[in-house]
């Protein structure tokens, strides 16, 4: 038996939307988001005009996989040239998701890092690696069986 559908006002639509009550749980965490009378922007759509650009995704993960150096980066990542690299590292520290430093020790190196900002996209990349084999584990997997990774997210400082 179908459960009887609720009339919702979203504000920031500035109408009502029809909410089946087996679906109201599941929309109201982004619905909550999305009624915020000062929202100027998707922030969804903010996130991914970040992560979303090629070799992004990728820098961030070795980095939170522990490799700070470019040549690290380069044998990590597969088909990324030195100068796309380069470009990529610069706009992530332009805009706050990573920080360059300087090692002065013999040799002296440079060693990136993430900035809280950059950590916080942890919980992101998890959430994605989780999503990609428990749906796509044809992709991801040898074997092509679904496993549902053991991650606690609520463990993960942001």
């Amino acid at each position: 038996m179908q459960p009887e559908p609720q009339l919702v006002t979203n504000r920031k639509l500035g109408r009502d939307i029809m909410i089946h009550n087996d679906d109201k749980n599941k929309c109201a965490i982004i619905e909550t988001v999305y009624d915020m009378s000062e929202l100027k922007s998707c922030p969804i759509e903010t996130t991914f005009r970040i992560i979303g650009k090629r070799w992004t995704v990728l820098i961030i993960r070795e980095i939170l996989r522990g490799n700070t150096q470019f040549n690290r980066f380069m044998e990590n990542i597969e088909r990324i040239s030195p100068k796309v690299l380069t470009e990529r590292l610069r706009e992530l520290e332009r805009i706050g998701i990573i920080k360059r430093s300087i090692v002065t020790e013999y040799p002296i190196r440079i060693e990136y890092s993430l900035t809280d900002m950059g950590k916080g996209f942890e919980p992101v990349l998890l959430s994605a690696a989780s999503f990609s084999m428990k749906y796509m584990p044809r992709t991801v997997f040898k074997d092509g069986k679904s496993r549902t990774p053991r991650i606690d997210l609520s463990s993960i400082s942001t």
